[in-house]
């Protein structure tokens, strides 16, 4: 059972994790584009995920039900490799607005994942998402054009850039807490694949 610090919604989503060893790596491609003292908001290198379905503001009884959700479909897939690869913006590199590590091996593998969550997901009467699902790790919001020049200059620099693979074996589903430092993440539940013997 879930236990709540109060009645309010929580606000939720779910995500894959990212491993520590390449959350080290995140955070120093990070820090390289931090150097170009572009006006970005950067997100916390401990609150970088891949982000599956971002679901706001839900009530206790729609934690209950998406966990379900999760746990009729997660147990069910299994484990597999996914590599972050190349640093990239939305909606373009000449006009940015999210930053963000791109997903390489593995990307059809969780675009697959992600529309089974989604479908069940609407199915219990969560909204769809309003705009396409494409894999990624969002790295940093740019809040306005200063410094920018700089800054796509150093993007187009690590297109390529090569952070490395990891097993995709939990699905979890997350609360985020908003404080002045930034977002704080709590698990709430894990959902693992499974893997061959």
């Amino acid at each position: 059972m879930i236990e709540y610090h109060n009645k309010n919604k929580i606000r939720s989503f779910i995500a894959i994790e990212i491993p520590g060893d390449l959350r080290a790596k995140i955070e120093t491609i990070q820090k390289e584009l931090q150097n170009k003292k572009a006006d970005v908001k950067w997100v916390l290198p401990g609150g970088i995920h891949l982000t599956l379905k971002f679901l706001g503001e839900i009530t206790a009884r729609e934690v209950e039900s998406i966990s379900n959700i999760l746990d009729s479909i997660i147990p069910s897939w299994k484990a597999f490799p996914l590599r972050i690869k190349g640093v990239g913006c939305f909606p373009s590199i000449r006009n940015p607005r999210i930053i963000w590590l791109g997903i390489d091996e593995g990307a059809s593998m969780v675009s697959t994942l992600q529309k089974a969550i989604e479908r069940s997901a609407i199915e219990q009467g969560f909204s769809a998402e309003d705009r396409p699902f494409r894999p990624h790790l969002t790295l940093g919001r740019v809040r306005s054009k200063r410094g920018l020049e700089y800054l796509i200059q150093a993007i187009e620099n690590l297109r390529e850039v090569e952070v490395g693979t990891f097993k995709a074996q939990e699905v979890s589903l997350f609360r985020s807490d908003l404080k002045p430092s930034g977002a704080v993440y709590t698990q709430l539940r894990g959902f693992r694949m499974f893997e061959n013997s």
